[in-house]
């Protein structure tokens, strides 16, 4: 059989009897023709489906997430949620299907670049209560933890307080004090040069008062560098509550804060070196960062809409 150029007829039963699931043998016999035509004509039209890329789809929104991203201030949700939010009429999608791009390396950011890539293996608990239970006032101003009132817990208010301390190295005596309004998510930071429990009640006392933060209650755990904070407490006139041993999940806010601020200062690094504006500077940029659990509003935000209201 001779080659002969397909007339529109032709195509249009090559294309039927394509459809019915004929072979091209099948089809060149039934018209005549041969199977390398069909071959070439079914390969010219119909062409297997092209994956569209992403690069020239989502331009703009992938520009926009490499520039903004960051991840120890502005996570892949915060970035999706202000880019639909200035660009609605421009493609876009979820912050799960950003995830999977990195995940699959379809763009510039890598899977180790975003937080919580991986989680380390559960600690072992040693045996024993720890020694340092003491607390040097009356119950009447330090209570255990499960006689914090229920209101508390609803964080319908802000001056309801949680602190921890953040270590350096091991055998280190700088720290970091870090102070967490349960109600905003408000964070503050203090250098701490050492973990005298008279010398940590004091710089705190005195950090609250000259930032004129507003204390309603205070939660610890029961370390032994805030034994002496009921003296603040009592001075203010305000409840002191330690949480349980090795329950850190009591002061869920505060560790979840502290998270944040390892993203700036990883565990292990000198604590000595470091100076309370930097310290300062990274408050301020957590306290501004788009929350997801504020339908991506900042912790300042929320803090200002408590004051516009009239709730402080």
């Amino acid at each position: 059989m001779n080659y002969k150029h397909l007339d529109e007829k032709k195509k249009t039963q090559i294309d039927i009897l394509h459809e019915c699931k004929c072979s091209m043998r099948e089809i060149g016999r039934r018209l005549n023709i041969s199977h390398s035509t069909v071959s070439r004509y079914l390969n010219k039209i119909h062409k297997p489906r092209s994956i569209p890329d992403i690069h020239v789809k989502y331009k703009d929104f992938i520009e926009y997430l490499i520039e903004r991203y960051d991840w120890r201030v502005n996570s892949i949700e915060a970035c999706v949620y202000k880019f639909k939010k200035y660009y609605p009429t421009k493609p876009s999608v979820s912050a799960q299907q950003v995830y999977n791009w990195i995940n699959d390396g379809k763009i510039e950011i890598q899977p180790k670049d975003t937080c919580y890539k991986r989680r380390k293996k559960k600690r072992k608990r040693k045996n024993g209560m720890m020694n340092h239970l003491k607390w040097n006032l009356d119950h009447k101003t330090v209570l255990p933890i499960r006689l914090r009132p229920k209101y508390i817990e609803k964080r319908d208010e802000p001056g309801h307080l949680e602190i921890d301390s953040i270590i350096g190295k091991k055998n280190e005596y700088a720290s970091i004090i870090s102070i967490v309004d349960r109600c905003t998510r408000v964070m503050w930071l203090i250098k701490a040069e050492g973990r005298n429990e008279y010398y940590i009640d004091k710089l705190i006392r005195k950090y609250i008062e000259e930032n004129e933060i507003e204390v309603k209650s205070i939660t610890v755990d029961n370390g032994k560098e805030f034994e002496a904070l009921g003296i603040t407490a009592k001075r203010m006139n305000v409840k002191l509550y330690k949480c349980d041993p090795y329950c850190s999940f009591q002061r869920g806010t505060n560790e979840r804060a502290n998270a944040l601020v390892r993203r700036f200062i990883p565990k292990g690094k000198s604590m000595y070196n470091i100076e309370q504006q930097y310290l300062d500077d990274i408050s301020f940029k957590i306290n501004s960062m788009n929350r997801k659990m504020f339908d991506f509003k900042s912790a300042y935000d929320i803090e200002c809409e408590y004051m516009i209201n009239g709730a402080l």
